[in-house]
């Protein structure tokens, strides 16, 4: 699957790590599936690790689509954080739009970082340098 997902027991916090091509609504029904599960926690923090995602597929609309579905499904609480780590300039655009528009759309806090390390201390309450 080009998805995969982990929920740490003790924080919550989901780990998304996308690998090669994903569909728009292979995205939509992973994160249903997640959003679903009985250790999801809305309020915890998310990590969305795009480094090894094909992107190429994803427009405007595309991106859109998928934030208009997170603000509508994931139910998280004003705050929340996500940071969306990327490893090539097609991804960090599209993250860039995404962050805009999902913030633009939910009181949510998003982040888009090169590096992993810094995604995590961001995460855990540290400023981005």
């Amino acid at each position: 699957m080009p998805i995969e997902t982990r929920i740490d027991t003790e924080t919550g916090l989901r780990t998304h790590v996308l690998i090669g091509t994903v569909p728009l609504e292979e995205l939509k029904d992973a994160l249903g599936e997640v959003y679903a599960r009985p250790d999801f926690r809305p309020e915890a923090d998310t990590l969305c690790d795009l480094r090894q995602a094909d992107l190429g597929q994803f427009s405007h609309a595309v991106v859109k689509d998928i934030v208009d579905y997170v603000a509508k499904h994931r139910g998280a609480p004003p705050g929340a954080r996500t940071a969306v780590v990327v490893g090539r300039d097609l991804g960090f655009g599209l993250a860039r739009m995404y962050e805009q528009m999902l913030v633009a759309s939910a009181d949510v806090r998003v982040m888009v970082f090169w590096d992993t390390e810094e995604a995590m201390a961001w995460l855990e309450g540290e400023p981005p340098e």
